[in-house]
């Protein structure tokens, strides 16, 4: 940071009479640039950097005590340091942040992907229209209803071993089908 070895030349203007917007205009100037690239280093983004900079300046301008500090361009720094610690803190800035970050996937789907989507789920709908009963029924117990072997073969009143061979009956009709109609 180059305004901290600055000391004399920040006390020299003030004790040659310069009025405090001169110098302050002049300090801007000068170390603008370092600043925002600073600011830029801890918050990693130039344009808010850039905005947090002017905001440093302007805080510093309201100062009434500036013939007391001994280094304004230290002092401009640590404002400006602060103010990015502070951004960083702000609630906004971490939901701005992961709103704005383009490598992160969009979360929804796109058009084509619903439409995608939909179609494989009519024809699913459709293959499972179209097994045959028994098979139908241990199918949707098992997979939606998510019951255990046992509980099937007790509600529908049939083996477990009848309960298996139908749902890997059902399994293969499902699998043949959506083959068939999506390749």
């Amino acid at each position: 940071m180059s305004g901290r070895n600055n000391k004399t030349h920040d006390a020299q203007d003030a004790a040659n009479g310069q009025s405090n917007s001169v110098n302050l205009t002049a300090l801007y100037a000068q170390y603008r640039s370092s600043l925002v690239n600073h600011i830029t280093r801890l918050i990693g983004c130039r344009e808010t950097a850039s905005e947090l900079t002017q905001e440093a300046y302007i805080r510093l301008m309201v100062r009434h005590d500036l013939p007391d500090i001994l280094s304004l361009s230290a002092y401009l720094f640590r404002i400006g340091h602060n103010l990015a610690i502070d951004h960083q803190r702000a609630p906004s800035y971490r939901i701005e942040n992961l709103l704005l970050d383009e490598t992160l996937p969009c979360p929804l789907l796109q058009p084509h992907e619903i439409a995608s989507l939909r179609q494989q789920c009519r024809i699913l709908l459709d293959t499972i229209a179209a097994m045959p009963q028994g098979c139908r029924d241990v199918f949707l117990l098992r997979k939606i209803d998510e019951l255990s072997y046992g509980e099937i073969s007790i509600r529908l009143n049939i083996s477990e071993k009848t309960v298996q061979r139908r749902l890997v009956q059902a399994m293969l009709f499902c699998h043949r089908r959506m083959n068939d109609l999506l390749v």
